[in-house]
């Protein structure tokens, strides 16, 4: 049986609180919100800020993460001052909220054929890094555009306890890397992981399945990658991700069903 506790990341939307009871009844054990919209560091209110926490604990949930969002990679210096002081506002509001974690897209690893765009994205990274170091949480980068040993030796060369790693299977499948070798090639680095493949994500089914089995490329070998999970002794939650296109609660549900399987 598994001993990650599930958790739930709830699209944007108005009705915040709606889908928090919502969560909390399906059975989750914490939520992953995005800082957007209303949960914006410069949105949400001191006396928001109370009601939100107050909100979590009377249910019983745990916030496990939140979500920041980024419209462009960090391999550039467009209007870089201004993304990294609203990355740093988002890990206030971590911290004030009362998580530890703060997950980001921040783009591909640009080749090092491309030196000086590879310098400034390795810069820009150290730099959330050490900022997300200095409020108290870890800014854990989402997998999906790198290998897991590619994205470990960028981790490992930067050496900053402010950075982690989040393993999304469904991403990583998308772009036909194999999420159980990651997860072991990142191993201590994963402060937290998504179970969801191609189709609980709503991806499409558009990528060879990297481990070459005959199956659908949607389908993660669960097994193996829970297996994997215990094998870095990974005991975070487990967030589902699904389709905002669909009920979440179905979604919900049916991969809380096969999880409770192993």
């Amino acid at each position: 049986m598994i001993r990650s506790p599930l958790g739930l990341r709830l699209p944007p939307n108005p009705s915040l609180r709606d889908q928090i009871l919502e969560a909390a009844k399906l059975g989750a054990k914490g939520v992953v919100l995005d800082a957007i919209g209303d949960i914006a560091p410069e949105r949400l209110s001191d006396s928001g800020r109370r009601d939100l926490r107050h909100l979590l604990r009377s249910t019983e949930l745990s916030l496990i993460a939140l979500s920041l969002p980024t419209r462009r990679p960090f391999d550039s210096v467009d209007q870089l001052d201004d993304r990294l002081r609203r990355a740093d506002n988002a890990f206030a509001l971590a911290y004030d909220l009362g998580t530890r974690l703060v997950l980001v897209r921040v783009g591909p690893l640009p080749p090092e054929s491309d030196a000086p765009r590879r310098e400034t994205f390795v810069a820009n990274v150290a730099e959330l890094g050490r900022r997300a170091d200095h409020r108290g949480v870890r800014l854990a980068i989402e997998t999906g555009t790198e290998p897991g040993a590619t994205l470990r030796a960028l981790l490992d060369g930067l050496k900053t306890p402010g950075l982690a790693a989040s393993i999304d299977p469904a991403s990583l499948l998308q772009n036909r890397i194999d999420p159980v070798a990651a997860t072991r090639e990142l191993s201590d680095w994963v402060a937290h992981a998504y179970a969801s493949d191609t189709a609980t994500a709503g991806a499409g089914l558009s990528a060879a399945n990297p481990r070459s089995f005959a199956v659908s490329p949607s389908d993660l070998d669960w097994a193996e990658y829970l297996g994997a999970l215990e094998e870095i002794n990974y005991r975070g939650f487990l967030t589902i991700w699904p389709d905002p296109s669909r009920p979440i609660g179905p979604q919900f549900a049916a991969l809380a069903g096969r999880l409770n399987r192993f």
